[in-house]
């Protein structure tokens, strides 16, 4: 039977990966490379509350910027919820100017075919702000991105919330801006992996 490993453990094990990609890739790279960074934007689509989080990802590490909801009301039309949201991201992105925008992949739910519909549009205002603002776009299914930040897929969005504030060392605004700030982990995950192997190569 395993042991269950707690959050804050959790998060040093997190740290302790991510700082090993940044020593092995330390060994192959000029000190003006080292210093290198990235701004990227994770985002957690929703029609009524669409979580942001714009980080900083330097030699595999994580700072988070700045967190943030856009909040549509009732009294918008669909149309104009959809023309808010992208208003509204498209200011942080000229403001940050990142250099990806990271999405969680849409999964299908029986259930639930009209929220899928919602979610579809409104991600697709964000996958035009991505080709308008000339920003790469990363996609990682929810499981996926839980399982890089917490080790289990099945994560739900209080542990999600808990983990990342252990992280930050600091209180999030909301679910939503805790679930983006895990596919940012996801992302600065992902980019060890790749790293990694331009080291073996």
């Amino acid at each position: 039977m395993r042991s269950r490993i707690n959050p804050a453990e959790r998060v040093k094990i997190i740290k302790e990966n991510l700082d090993t990609s940044s020593a092995r890739r330390g060994n192959d790279q000029t000190s003006s490379e080292q210093g290198k960074n990235m701004i990227v934007c994770g985002i957690d689509v929703g029609l009524l509350v669409c979580g942001y989080c714009i980080c900083e990802v330097q030699n595999a590490k994580v700072h988070l910027m700045k967190e943030g909801e856009i909040k549509t009301t009732k009294k918008q039309e669909f149309p104009e919820k959809l023309e808010f949201i992208y208003e509204e991201l498209h200011k942080e992105i000229e403001n940050y100017r990142p250099s990806a925008i990271i999405l969680e992949k849409l999964y299908s739910h029986h259930r639930h075919p009209t929220t899928l519909g919602i979610l579809a549009q409104v991600r697709g205002v964000v996958v035009l702000l991505s080709r308008k603002s000339h920003t790469d776009l990363f996609e990682y299914a929810p499981t996926r991105a839980r399982k890089a930040f917490l080790g289990k897929g099945s994560a739900n969005s209080l542990q999600v919330k808990k983990m990342a504030e252990n992280f930050i060392g600091a209180d999030m605004k909301s679910l939503h801006t805790a679930d983006a700030f895990s596919l940012v982990i996801a992302f600065a995950h992902e980019e060890k992996v790749r790293n990694l192997k331009m080291v073996v190569q």
